[in-house]
């Protein structure tokens, strides 16, 4: 049975959905097509070109992980702003042991996947070999019945896992303005 492609209704919520996400988001990460197709990559497995190209199953998936993530209030759009200190500490802490963020976890940006992304191409994995390691037991998220990145402490999780076997291979180098 072939899977049924998204519903016209599906389709306004989701794109709705995820304008409200990157107006209200102080992150500039989750601006822009690209980042949102590949948030929709990462979030179903699969190279996704388009939101008209998901199954409903998929588009549900998304819908519900935005709508947890949004809350149930509506949100207006907030004035673009430098990210506070928190959110600083969160991208750069969120996910270690002595974290204090675990109340309170916040969805992984399109950013934070695209650098996962780097990473395992610089380990010259392809999708499906970074997919099996993430469902091996050695990855970070490995424990789980269905690991997914969907929070920033997960993304940070897999960065240091990927960054660490890119400095064993000495395939690390750190990138800062001159």
């Amino acid at each position: 049975m072939a899977d049924v492609q998204i519903s016209t209704e599906q389709l306004k919520r989701l794109q709705t959905l995820y304008s409200q996400l990157a107006a209200t988001s102080n992150d500039p990460r989750t601006k822009g097509r690209e980042e949102r197709l590949r948030w929709a990559s990462i979030l179903c497995n699969r190279d996704v070109l388009s939101f008209g190209e998901l199954t409903r199953e998929e588009a549900k998936r998304a819908i519900d992980t935005l709508q947890r993530h949004l809350g149930s209030g509506s949100r207006k759009p907030r004035e673009k702003r430098r990210m506070s200190r928190d959110q600083a500490l969160r991208y750069g802490k969120d996910g270690r042991h002595d974290s204090s963020f675990e109340d309170a976890p916040q969805m992984a940006s399109a950013l934070d996947l695209e650098t996962i992304e780097k990473y395992y191409t610089r380990l010259s994995w392809s999708r499906a070999q970074f997919d099996g390691w993430l469902r091996s037991p050695r990855s970070p998220l490995g424990k789980r019945s269905n690991p997914q990145i969907s929070t920033t402490a997960d993304a940070n999780r897999v960065r240091w896992a990927l960054k660490k076997m890119l400095q064993q291979r000495g395939l690390w180098m750190e990138r800062r303005p001159a």
